[in-house]
């Protein structure tokens, strides 16, 4: 929350607007919405691509906190100056300025104001929930971990800048989703790094002085601690390395990270299923077979990643299931809402209708213009 606000700061917009990813993520930097909305500020991936974020098979900038929220920032002052109105921008941030101004252009009262003029269902909620969010923001007892963003190199596998200055790798992981395998893009660019700030300094220095893709062997060092410390499993730095612990001075090659936002699977997904706990499983390891964290798995679960787990439990998870994960039902499958456009319909009716944005149509259809062809048949929501 200290970093949103200081980001915003930064920005020149208010530090107030650090409430608005409570409403729509949670503050929950892997989240994907059903309607393809992602990050903790809930890009649709046009608005990212318009805003010029980075989105490749590297990194998706709707996942990084300094990114999105700089990106957010921007996007809401804009709105602000269009409008001239912080309750018109936070409703047009939720379902785009040209419903907003549509509304307006068709309001039958003098007052153009937010309350005053016809908005989405959706919408006309957002904004109260907004603004209850930022209340219940500015008396919370904040015991959140302080948090520093740093400047780091091309290339570098964050696991090893986890090991290297003492930072808990799923905890790194965590806060900077953005790099899609846990390395900074190759290139001529730095990159932005979120760390606990009490490790700051000393990930900052470790960046720029380690091997930036291999692991550096140490006196003392074993598959273990080196499994720990950079949050890969033995087994898979064995087979990365035809298990062979090179000496003191000699080079680790760590595998490629499974740890993935929730979206690379959950996109295409078939929804979610049920696994049955074995003897053996961790959180961590459960979430490993669909590509997620432990945290994703606790929050399916509505559970604490410090919960006990135990064989013949039953966990919901989202993905597709392994085909040797053992006794697996799926429990819920995708399905897509469409509609069939008639005539007299648009995208503006079509979104009151239904109870979704204009964008989230068109992104879901990959239209560009909102215009419609009877007959035409409209992806509404993807499940």
């Amino acid at each position: 929350m200290r970093l949103l606000e200081a980001l915003l700061r930064s920005q020149g917009a208010p530090s107030d607007l650090a409430a608005l990813p409570w409403v729509e993520s949670s503050y929950y930097v892997g989240d994907y919405s059903r309607v393809g909305a992602a990050g903790p500020w809930q890009f649709m991936s046009g608005t990212a691509r318009h805003f010029q974020m980075n989105m490749t098979d590297e990194i998706d900038e709707r996942y990084s906190w300094t990114a999105s929220t700089r990106t957010a920032s921007d996007y809401l002052l804009y709105l602000n100056r269009l409008f001239d109105d912080w309750h018109l921008a936070i409703a047009a941030y939720n379902c785009g300025e040209g419903v907003v101004q549509r509304a307006l252009s068709n309001a039958q009262t003098q007052r153009k104001e937010y309350g005053m003029i016809e908005l989405p269902g959706e919408t006309d909620v957002f904004v109260p929930r907004y603004s209850a969010a930022l209340q219940a923001v500015r008396q919370l007892e904040r015991e959140e971990p302080e948090l520093s963003v740093i400047l780091v190199p091309p290339g570098l596998d964050l696991r090893l800048l986890a090991a290297e200055s003492g930072i808990d790798p799923e905890v790194l992981a965590e806060h900077n989703r953005g790099f899609l395998k846990e390395i900074t893009p190759a290139g001529q660019r730095n990159w932005e790094v979120v760390v606990p700030s009490r490790r700051a300094s000393l990930a900052f220095q470790t960046a720029w002085s380690i091997q930036r893709d291999r692991y550096v062997v140490k006196s003392g060092d074993s598959w273990t601690s080196v499994g720990l410390a950079t949050g890969v499993s033995v087994n898979s730095l064995r087979e990365a390395n035809n298990s062979s612990m090179p000496h003191p001075g000699g080079y680790l090659f760590l595998p490629e990270s499974g740890r993935v936002p929730v979206n690379s699977n959950a996109a295409a997904s078939a929804g979610f299923f049920q696994y049955t706990v074995r003897s053996g499983d961790t959180l961590g390891g459960i979430g490993a077979l669909v590509g997620v964290s432990s945290r994703e798995v606790a929050l399916w679960n509505d559970m604490s990643t410090a919960a006990t787990i135990h064989p013949g439990q039953k966990l919901l998870l989202r993905g597709s299931p392994a085909e040797d994960s053992g006794a697996v039902t799926i429990v819920r499958a995708t399905h897509e809402l469409t509609h069939i456009v008639q005539a007299g319909d648009s995208m503006w009716a079509l979104s009151q209708e239904y109870g979704v944005s204009v964008e989230q149509i068109m992104e879901l259809n990959s239209k560009d213009s909102a215009a419609l062809s009877i007959g035409e048949n409209l992806v509404i929501k993807p499940e």
